[in-house]
């Protein structure tokens, strides 16, 4: 069943052509008519989105030089070749801005694969055979040479359809601002990070000289982690010469965030027809949050990294960029739901479809780990919604749930070792702790009512996000298998937020994963209710005047909130704490309400609301989110004017919750390049750092930066986020970040030759733990290293590196 198209049910009309798509002009055939086909065309804003954010990488310590020679890789290494696999696999007659971004999506894919085989082999640079070979095997093929045009009944864009886009994009880009000013290049900015960043990096540099990988940072224990993205960047830092560094906090994020914002925008209208619905999922899935209509302000946590008051999947959260996992699993798994909606609506029925499907899960499994499940329970409604409504089996599902089982199975042994990943374990209600009105202490004490409330809060936040959806309800659409697939992913998503816990808050990926398909479907809602009526001229500024309104309503509504946060032990009692917490968003209720009741009445007597006032009532509940959005960037311009916009200047960056200050010692960036560059890979290193200058007494064990910036691997530095300290932390009842290292014998040798070095110490790091290297970290204790023991080589601010002296037996 496929939903209205812009013929039936315009917002803007479009000339579609026999399939229901809009159909492509002719060529103009003189050189004016070019002229103006080129300034009609998608070129000139994706000309200004790409010089617009060079000059933002620029201002922010990434050289033109180094931009374009990243970009240039991006484009003939990962996206033309990509775009050539996709234009195979697919039907034709898409355009071509779905053709590149879902060529980046599928380039990432072949390029991870080519170089874990690669890297395997010692040859990183293997990774090249992928372009070459695909190009070359185009070129050299004569019928998959018209694989480089575009196909004949190609869709072109709309002019103001290439724009809207655009924006969209240049938003995300501007968003980053966010990250880009507090995650500096250089001293102190790269040290005014949080513990996720030094991760990555250290299992950036492991993906560049070891595979199969281990955990860097200690070594000799296993790695269960979905780990792709770091294949990714290190395969892109041996053919350019990037830093990994810059990879990690400017570049490489950028196009995966790009091509997944463009990626929505086809599935919308795949589903639904209209080029209108291109622009409202991913504008959707970005800037409708969940309604904030507090006046007082959230936590500090939750306003440094964009957290609502109640957890709504947003994707333009500082995770985009702090977890570059979740960003690269978003944009793999677009492309596996575009081939399977053409798949289950059996559109596309050869082997090349359903083996681009194969190959993508395979990808997104390595990427990360949340979706597979989601896509699994997905399948699973589809085929129970088809059998119930057609009595009959859904081939396509049925095939589509095995590959993915099987796949899942076969990552869950290879990837994770046949672990819970990450520590996830069933606990109900827990994500509710992130939740920005817990600092209230509204959860802090007995009774069911507690959770049960700030449920009810989040699903009232949940309908008015995503109320489009009663739209495919009223019409009756939700069984038709496509749509089925996306409510099927926001249900799983949700319930998994919701039913299962990790120590690390990482459940919410859940959620944030489903957050564009619940969109794309709450769109397809609105399609679905507007019916022929008010013209388009008309019907465009009527639905943008109710997300307006929406948003005016949130504002008047903060306007006569209080300005502190209520909590339990300024106000009167419990009542009273749930009143100040619920009268906001009832305001807002009763507003919606009203409205209702006010289009049930005028629609009668308003030819101009007979088939839009179901649409305006799910406009002005998006506006409610909408002026979330408008907040934090308003929230950002305003902190970049008082504090700052360059990151390695700023200093009033609002502390880490665990970190008072700086998490990396200087020095540690220019120690361990001199390192990386006067060791072999197989080297091993042993330091003196273990724990973070924290605030609590314990040690806080997650201390990754040798690793990260050396690319060796230590014997001992941190110990955090491995499975085995999620497995003692879940049998000690504590933090994972907590707990003490489980081998005292290796970390008593460790430590000793820092406290009080000797040959014979020495001769133990050498000889049982085959340690080369000594990285000490002087902000503590400094030792006075003798000569027998280990050479001095290099130093840089507070860190030096030393060579361990080989025994005179061993020369």
């Amino acid at each position: 069943m496929t939903l209205p198209t812009d013929e039936r049910s315009p917002i803007i009309a479009q000339r579609v052509g026999p399939t229901g798509e809009p159909a492509a002009p002719s060529a103009p055939a003189t050189r004016a008519g070019r002229l103006r086909w080129l300034a009609g065309s998608g070129w000139p804003p994706a000309a200004l989105l790409v010089l617009a954010t060079t000059a933002l990488l620029s201002f922010y310590g990434v050289g033109v030089g180094t931009t374009a020679a990243f970009a240039a890789y991006i484009v003939v290494c990962v996206v033309l070749p990509g775009a050539l696999v996709w234009r195979a696999a697919t039907p034709a007659g898409r355009w071509f801005g779905a053709d590149v971004a879902a060529g980046a999506a599928v380039g990432y894919a072949g390029e991870v694969a080519v170089y874990i085989v690669g890297r395997w082999l010692d040859v990183p640079f293997l990774v090249l055979a992928w372009p070459v070979g695909v190009i070359g095997t185009f070129l050299a093929v004569p019928r998959l040479r018209r694989y480089f045009r575009g196909a004949p009944d190609a869709r072109r864009t709309p002019v103001w359809y290439s724009w809207c886009l655009a924006a969209t994009v240049a938003a995300t880009v501007l968003w980053s601002v966010k990250f880009f000013r507090w995650y500096g290049l250089t001293w102190p900015g790269y040290a005014n990070v949080d513990t996720d960043s030094p991760f990555h990096l250290a299992l950036i540099g492991e993906a560049k000289h070891h595979m199969p990988m281990q955990v860097p940072w200690l070594a000799g224990e296993p790695l269960y982690y979905h780990w792709f993205v770091y294949a990714e960047m290190a395969a892109t830092s041996w053919v350019t010469g990037i830093e990994p560094q810059v990879l990690l906090l400017r570049l490489a994020v950028l196009p995966m965030l790009g091509a997944f914002v463009v990626l929505v925008a086809p599935l919308a209208m795949r589903l639904f027809g209209a080029w209108w619905t291109g622009i409202a999922a991913p504008f959707v899935t970005l800037f409708v949050l969940a309604p904030d209509p507090y006046a007082w302000p959230l936590p500090t946590f939750h306003i440094t990294n964009a957290f609502g008051p109640v957890d709504d999947g947003s994707v333009l959260r500082l995770t985009v960029w702090t977890g570059p996992t979740q960003t690269f699993g978003a944009l793999l798994f677009v492309p596996v739901v575009l081939v399977l909606v053409d798949l289950l609506r059996r559109q596309a029925t050869g082997v090349a479809a359903w083996v681009l499907f194969g190959l993508m899960v395979a990808a997104v499994a390595g990427a990360k780990a949340t979706y597979l499940p989601l896509l699994v329970a997905a399948l699973l409604l589809v085929i129970a919604g088809r059998a119930v409504a057609a009595r009959q089996l859904h081939r396509p599902a049925t095939g589509a749930v095995g590959i993915a089982l099987g796949i899942g199975l076969c990552a869950q042994v290879v990837l994770f070792g046949g672990t819970a990943q990450g520590g996830l374990y069933v606990g109900a209600l827990k994500n509710l702790n992130l939740a920005g009105i817990t600092g209230t202490g509204v959860l802090a004490g007995p009774g069911l009512w507690r959770p049960l409330l700030v449920l009810a809060v989040t699903a009232w936040c949940w309908i008015c996000v995503w109320a489009g959806i009663s739209g495919l309800v009223r019409r009756r659409q939700v069984l038709e298998p496509a749509v089925l697939l996306l409510i099927g992913l926001g249900v799983a998503g949700a319930g998994a937020m919701l039913l299962l816990a990790q120590q690390g808050d990482s459940q919410r990926f859940f959620f944030e994963a489903a957050r564009p398909y619940l969109s794309v479907a709450a769109v397809g809602g609105l399609a679905a209710v507007l019916r022929p009526g008010a013209p388009a001229r008309l019907r465009v500024p009527m639905l943008l005047g109710a997300v307006c309104a929406g948003a005016v309503v949130v504002r008047l509504t903060r306007s006569l909130d209080r300005t502190t946060m209520p909590a339990t032990w300024n106000t009167s009692g419990p009542t009273h704490l749930v009143a100040e917490l619920l009268w906001p968003y009832l305001a807002l209720a009763g507003c919606a309400a009203v409205a209702i009741v006010a289009l049930a009445f005028f629609r009668r007597s308003v030819p101009l609301l007979r088939g839009t006032s179901h649409a305006l009532v799910i406009a002005l509940l998006a506006g409610f989110g909408v002026a979330a959005t408008v907040q934090n960037y308003t929230r950002l311009g305003a902190d970049g004017a008082r504090q700052g916009w360059r990151g390695d200047a700023l200093r009033q960056r609002p502390a880490d919750p665990m970190v008072p200050g700086p998490i990396i010692t200087e020095g540690t960036r220019e120690a361990g390049r001199w390192l990386r560059g006067h060791s072999d890979p197989d080297d091993l290193i042993a330091t003196n750092a273990h724990c973070l200058p924290a605030r609590y007494p314990t040690c806080v064990n997650l201390h990754f930066a040798i690793a990260a910036y050396t690319e060796r691997r230590v014997l001992v530095e941190g110990w955090g986020f491995t499975h085995r300290a999620h497995q003692v932390a879940k049998e000690r009842g504590t933090w994972m970040g907590f707990v003490p290292y489980w081998d005292p014998e290796k970390l008593t040798a460790n430590d000793a030759v820092f406290r009080a070095p000797d040959v014979a110490g020495a001769a133990l790091l050498r000889s049982r733990y085959r340690v080369r290297w000594l990285f000490v970290d002087e902000t503590g204790p400094v030792p006075n290293m003798p000569g027998d023991v280990a050479e001095f080589r290099f130093r840089s601010g507070r860190t030096a590196v030393y060579e361990l002296v080989e025994p005179a037996s061993d020369r």
